[in-house]
């Protein structure tokens, strides 16, 4: 069974990640796996229990972060959710990314300071998870009340190339029960006009099999432009994109772009490198 998988750093926006993890791991069926990173200066893994003893401080901080994944494991297991937890050392961005495996991740779910920057979970930017995951992450800024989503955008470039990415994203989408609109954001340097757009829009959702949702097209400067005045009218409680890298003239949703709308929105962001 897959997991929902769960960084923490035991930082306010990393709590608020937690409780919602908790709350979307209880519709979605999946179980949950709580994740915590410590730096030591020798290779933990291979000490014993006398050579443990020379490092009290750090044998301290793992202690402590041991009992804090316990009890966030304890309160997963008390809302009716499965739960486990795993505490590793000295692992780095590059070893995180590699342990997000999608044949074991569903979902990763992280919390974030927006403005402030990422949260430095796994002892490096959690910015290049965002870019670089094999696996939807979803990013959390604020305490956010699960109950409140009702309605999510997504957007997308409607491309053959971001189909697969799409599915995985629509997937976990379909078992939350929301409202759910498409928005195109037709762009001056790869303009369309509005029979194209419907014509490349069918074959999209025909080919990825999604009947019966709404679909928006926003005439915009830029993709960001674009994307805040979808989300201005539209007012969803949940935004996610598919995002890719910028490839000569193509409409794109870059990873800079999604970041951007985590930084600059309140509303939980769910996203999905397709390059990867």
């Amino acid at each position: 069974m897959k997991y929902i998988l769960i960084p923490t750093d035991f930082s306010e926006s990393a709590v608020n990640a937690s409780e919602f993890g908790i709350e979307m791991a209880k519709v979605l069926g999946y179980p949950l796996r709580f994740l915590h990173s410590v730096p030591t200066r020798v290779d933990w893994s291979k000490l014993n229990v006398e050579e443990e003893k020379k490092y009290p401080e750090t044998k301290e901080q793992i202690n402590t972060a041991r009992e804090q994944l316990k009890n966030w494991e304890k309160n997963a297991i008390k809302e009716g959710v499965e739960a486990d937890h795993s505490l590793i050392f000295n692992t780095g961005m590059d070893e995180l990314i590699n342990f997000v495996n999608p044949e074991h991740y569903e979902l990763v779910i992280m919390g974030t300071h927006g403005t402030q920057g990422f949260e430095k979970i796994m002892g490096s930017n959690t910015q290049k998870l965002i870019r670089q995951s094999k696996v939807p992450v979803l990013a959390i800024k604020h305490q956010f009340d699960f109950n409140r989503l009702k309605k999510v955008l997504i957007a997308t470039d409607l491309k053959e190339v971001s189909q697969k990415a799409f599915q995985k994203v629509y997937r976990i989408l379909q078992k939350l029960n929301l409202e759910k609109e498409l928005v195109y954001i037709n762009t001056p340097y790869d303009f369309k006009e509005q029979d194209e757009i419907d014509n490349i829009t069918k074959t999209f959702l025909e080919n990825i099999q999604v009947k019966e949702i709404k679909i928006a097209c926003f005439n915009a400067n830029n993709e960001v432009r674009g994307i805040g005045m979808a989300l201005n009218k539209i007012k969803p409680d949940l935004f996610t994109s598919i995002s890719h890298k910028r490839t000569g003239f193509d409409t794109i949703f870059s990873p800079s772009i999604t970041e951007e709308i985590i930084n600059n929105y309140d509303i939980p962001v769910l996203s999905i490198n397709r390059d990867i």
